[in-house]
């Protein structure tokens, strides 16, 4: 395609070079453009070589899953020989080294040797004999990349073990678990497994869900709090969340913010203070010292809790970096120093957190071990995409304990659309040159030459869509038609960890018809 024929096919005014402000990957293998509303200039996407998690094809669902009969095949390790027997009554490995070397058998996990979905159990037992000390350890796909594993236990002898898996997630990633891996010191070793099984806790009472609502206008809410409450009241709101004021303002108003959250605990609605900005993973300590700053305002027993919505995937090459990755994690951890106990910690996040990594698991998960709950920016209209995009976060929630919030959009929205480029290696189908000398992306027809010139990459438009905001807010529509939607997932959501659907936000909610 030509450069008439990309300027056909992108919104107007979108065919211009495009500078690039975040890293370029040495190798860029796609690269997605969003122009959101009438903007002329995107946001960027660079990709390197796809290493995306191959689909799963095996989640079980049965109670009780007995796994040794279905292991797949055993593979030696180290400078040591060995063989797997399967038999009726468990799987028998021995195996020979030389002079005491570390080695063992790594055992697929599923004969498919796919990996498998583990996270909805509550529970490992392994159960057999051995011969000698044997370390059984467990690997995921991330640790099976990078040759790794997680030691559970040292067996010798007969022995009956059950392991939380609560206790596995923290280390590993349970949706994609790999193998099974034993291993020794010894120059010779020989365990049995006569059971190999995982189980699923007892289905416990559901909490009661609720309902509440984000305001951002604090001014507003501090001059108005009538107008909160009646809206609140009139939802059958259980909290709602209130930005912080600036460290500018002065202490009046700090003041009367205090008093606000301390009129709605006594109205008996769960209400927490909310702030967070993307920079402060670079530098926590403002924010820090103005949740302390409110702490000092509060009776203890006032504020339900503290709210974060950080936001750091807005940054320039933010889930690209490991160390920005570790920042926002260690910005948490600053945050829950200062609250110190004194009140609960929550976190903002979006549902596709539960997709990048940070140390081989999700930087979802990394975030819930931190934190007592999480609130889920699952803004579908479609209900049943609300709790599927979700479904990750409210299952590993299940298994620590940490508390999930769904959440609808009503505010209006612009229409998105992306374009995305593939790598490229043909002339005559190259639609973008992406300099890397220029930091640039341009949409240009290139030379039928055989070859990019250095450190210039070609792409091809790979495909287009649009995400309209009808399919992400309920802009537009009733209060009556969210508040059904609300009662949906709310009725709907059977996970133990689902706490209720937050509303964004009560402007948005007040502007919509009755």
């Amino acid at each position: 395609m030509g450069l008439l024929g990309i300027m056909a096919t992108l919104p107007p005014a979108h065919s211009g070079d495009i500078p690039l402000a975040e890293p370029i990957p040495s190798t860029v293998y796609e690269i997605e453009l969003t122009y959101v509303g009438e903007h002329t200039t995107p946001t960027v996407a660079l990709s390197g070589p796809s290493d995306a998690v191959p689909p799963l094809l095996y989640r079980p669902f049965v109670p009780i899953l007995e796994l040794h009969s279905g292991l797949g095949d055993a593979r030696p390790f180290g400078p040591c020989q060995g063989q797997m027997t399967k038999t009726h009554k468990g799987i028998e490995l021995q195996w020979i080294a030389g002079d005491g070397a570390h080695c063992g058998q790594r055992i697929a996990l599923h004969e498919a040797g796919s990996p498998m979905d583990l996270m909805s159990y509550e529970r490992l037992r392994i159960r057999g004999r051995a011969t000698g000390q044997v370390v059984v350890a467990l690997e995921d796909l991330a640790g099976s990349r990078r040759e790794d594993n997680l030691p559970l236990v040292t067996v010798t002898g007969p022995f009956d073990i059950t392991i939380p898996l609560k206790q596995i997630g923290r280390r590993l990633d349970l949706r994609h678990l790999t193998a099974l891996v034993v291993s020794t010191e010894a120059s010779s070793a020989h365990i049995v497994f006569e059971q190999v099984e995982v189980a699923q806790g007892p289905s416990g009472a559901m909490r009661p869900a609720g309902t509440g609502f984000w305001v951002w206008n604090y001014r507003a809410a501090v001059q108005d709090p009538e107008t909160m409450l009646s809206t609140c009241r009139a939802q059958g709101c259980s909290r709602v969340l209130i930005q912080m004021p600036s460290q500018s303002d002065d202490e009046a108003l700090w003041s009367e913010y205090a008093r606000l959250l301390t009129k709605m605990q006594e109205a008996g609605i769960e209400v927490l203070a909310l702030d967070g900005y993307p920079e402060a993973i670079q530098e926590p300590h403002p924010l820090a010292d103005k949740i302390q700053r409110l702490l000092h305002l509060l009776k203890p027993g006032t504020l339900f809790g503290v709210q974060l919505d950080i936001e750091p995937y807005v940054l320039p090459g933010f889930l690209k970096d490991e160390a920005q990755l570790r920042r926002y994690v260690e910005t948490i951890e600053t945050v829950k120093e200062v609250i110190a106990g004194r009140t609960r910690l929550s976190m903002v996040i979006p549902f596709w957190l539960a997709s990048p990594t940070i140390g081989g698991r999700p930087l979802a998960y990394a975030v819930m071990d931190r934190v007592d709950e999480v609130a889920v920016m699952s803004y579908r209209t479609d209900l049943d995409e609300v709790q599927d995009i979700a479904e990750d976060i409210l299952r590993y929630g299940d298994l620590i304990g940490t508390t999930v919030w769904l959440a609808v959009e009503t505010t209006p929205l612009p229409v998105e659309q992306h374009v995305v480029l593939r790598r490229e290696t043909h002339p005559a189908r190259v639609d973008a040159v992406l300099d890397h000398d220029r930091r640039l992306l341009q949409w240009a027809s290139v030379p039928g030459t055989q070859a990019a010139p250095p450190r210039q990459e070609w792409f091809r438009i790979h495909h287009r869509f649009t995400v309209r905001p009808e399919r992400l807010t309920f802009a537009g529509r009733s209060r009556g038609e969210v508040t059904a939607a609300v009662e949906t997932v709310l009725n709907g959501t059977s996970h133990q960890s689902f706490a209720g659907v937050i509303i964004h936000d009560l402007d948005g909610f007040r502007a919509l018809r009755e």
